[in-house]
């Protein structure tokens, strides 16, 4: 299997943990949605965090990236994106005021308008399993249409109280905000795990 993480600038925010995890069980290819043209051969994306609200006109303009990415999803590819990379998923980002066209993938927009932060450790619990990772960002998404998409808000607080933190799911694209951390289980089994719990 061979996967490919973004990583540059704009999608840095990620465990180290996670990236040898990955290694484990597959090849692990990187790449720049910044600057390359299009995405690499592979059998999944890993859309990590970051800031892509920092490049946003710079993301929009690499038209040839963002069509790739959207017809390796429309074609059943493999997609797992969190936080920034769930935001370069949907239709556009909104920064004061100026729409940046991202991939067209998600039916949503996400915004900074009026934006503050969200914070807190999250998980999920799936039979005797449990995911962790924790929910950090500014922007907010708008769900304008998601009669395509199917989403769960399962998550649970450090407290273990339920929160309304969002997981989307659309053909085989997961995406959401939390940032989520599973070099003790493994990919694989995370995956499954995860993809069960969608």
């Amino acid at each position: 299997m061979k996967i490919a993480v973004a990583k540059d600038d704009a999608f840095n925010f990620i465990y180290r943990a996670n990236i040898d995890a990955l290694k484990t069980c597959a090849e692990v290819v990187f790449f720049s949605p910044l600057v390359d043209k299009e995405l690499p051969e592979c059998d999944l994306l890993y859309l990590p965090g970051g800031y892509p609200e920092l490049f946003a006109a710079e993301l929009s303009q690499n038209n040839s990236m963002r069509e790739s990415i959207r017809l390796f999803a429309e074609n059943n590819g493999n997609i797992f994106a969190e936080c920034g990379g769930m935001m370069y998923l949907t239709r556009e980002i909104i920064m004061e005021g100026i729409f940046y066209p991202m991939c067209n993938v998600l039916p949503f927009q996400a915004t900074m308008k009026d934006a503050h932060l969200h914070l807190g450790y999250r998980s999920i619990l799936t039979g005797d399993d449990s995911i962790k990772g924790h929910e950090f960002h500014y922007s907010e998404i708008v769900e304008t249409d998601n009669s395509s998409v199917t989403s769960s808000r399962n998550q649970l607080s450090a407290k273990g109280k339920h929160t309304d933190t969002a997981i989307y799911r659309y053909k085989n694209v997961i995406a959401g905000y939390t940032h989520w951390y599973w070099a003790e289980c493994g990919f694989e089994t995370f995956l499954k795990t995860f993809s069960a719990f969608v």
